[in-house]
């Protein structure tokens, strides 16, 4: 198998920091900023129609991907003999993409990390030969463990990852990466970048601006790489002169806390799931209330997998800001398949300056007591 990954050196970082800042800006748009090199042509000429490429990312608008080529006639006739299956119901489409070509013409399907093949026009699933799915199976988990983190717990990473120890952090949107330094952190890391130019892609990863909002890192250190989330805001106490950062910005892991309440960032977590390849997975499981905090982190960030992956369906909701106001405990849906919410928030529209606390009005449903809820309706008020 012939793998690469999106990884980049520093100076290729900062130029790919440029080109961030001119995509948000709207001042230059290409069709393919993709940042991994194409194939290389010794391999497309090695037999270019018994070639089957495998490619991961974690949402469809990600620049940061890994791929890997092998050859494999069986799985070849497999893919050639395949057989329209059950329809594919989860909302987001697998994250790994398997092109081949047959009679001269590419194709292109979706790969489930169980190795089940699923056409992305059809919805549904492509049934396989279980050798081939197999094979499959194999090429697709060691490609997505390439890909992304560790999903580990805190108290586990808290000792792995030690105060003033330093690491590369990787952004699985951008994929640009850079470096940072753990400066103190109890329930999470409190990290600061190391020089002015890694300041300056944490800055170019936030289109030129820092942020409060929620990205999805790649903690890589010693060998090991975990999955994380990170804001980009400058805050707090500093402690390393001449990077250009006034204070420290924060890195979140599983199932850890906030300092000041002591309580998860729903926002984090969901991240954190995110760079472990666990978005959907771990969205299917929420209850009502979190998955409402889904939507509302999705309609903060503009976020269109996060409204997708909580709504079942491919929606944009423009504001310039949203965080919920109203918390309260979740409630006992055990036997209920609807369920009817109303949230307080603190919005700013789109164009808008001023903060509105609204209402908005959350309507969910599932199929069956076994299945997983769906937000099916948000109305604000």
């Amino acid at each position: 198998m012939f793998v690469r990954c999106a990884l980049r050196t520093r100076s290729q970082c900062l130029l790919t920091g440029l080109l961030a800042l001119l995509l948000s800006s709207g001042l230059w748009m290409s069709g393919n900023a993709a940042v991994l090199e194409e194939t290389p042509s010794s391999l497309q000429a090695a037999g270019a129609d018994s070639t089957l490429r495998l490619l991961v990312k974690a949402s469809p608008s990600a620049h940061y991907q890994t791929e890997a080529t092998f050859t494999d006639k069986a799985v070849l006739r497999a893919l050639e003999d395949r057989k329209p299956g059950a329809a594919y119901s989860e909302p987001l489409l697998p994250d790994t993409v398997l092109t081949f070509r047959q009679k001269g013409q590419e194709q292109r399907v979706y790969v489930t990390p169980t190795g089940q093949v699923v056409d992305p026009i059809g919805h549904q699933y492509h049934v396989l030969e279980d050798e081939a799915q197999s094979t499959l199976k194999t090429h697709v988990q060691s490609l997505r463990q390439q890909h992304y983190g560790e999903l580990l717990h805190w108290n586990d990473a808290n000792r792995i990852i030690p105060k003033y120890s330093s690491f590369t952090i990787v952004d699985v949107e951008s994929g640009l990466s850079f470096e940072g330094q753990r400066r103190a952190g109890s329930s999470h890391a409190d990290v600061q970048p190391l020089t002015k130019e890694d300041s300056a892609t944490l800055k170019a990863i936030y289109g030129g601006n820092w942020s409060w909002n929620r990205r999805a890192v790649l903690v890589k250190y010693e060998g090991r790489t975990l999955a994380a989330s990170m804001h980009g805001m400058p805050h707090g106490g500093d402690g390393i002169p001449g990077n250009d950062f006034n204070g420290h910005f924060c890195i979140h892991f599983l199932g850890s806390v906030t300092h000041r309440s002591r309580s998860m960032d729903p926002a984090h977590q969901v991240m954190v799931h995110r760079a472990a390849g666990l978005l959907n997975d771990y969205v299917s499981k929420l209850p009502p209330l979190a998955l409402i905090d889904v939507w509302i982190s999705g309609a903060h960030q503009g976020d269109l997998q996060l409204l997708q992956v909580a709504t079942g369906e491919e929606q944009a909701v423009h504001v310039r800001s949203m965080r919920r106001l109203s918390k309260a405990k979740e409630p006992d849906v055990s036997q209920l398949l609807q369920y009817d919410a109303d949230v307080d928030v603190a919005t700013t529209p789109e164009g808008a300056s001023a903060v509105k606390h609204r209402r908005i009005h959350f309507h969910l449903e599932r199929a069956s007591l076994e299945d997983r809820w769906y937000i099916r309706s948000a109305v604000m008020r």
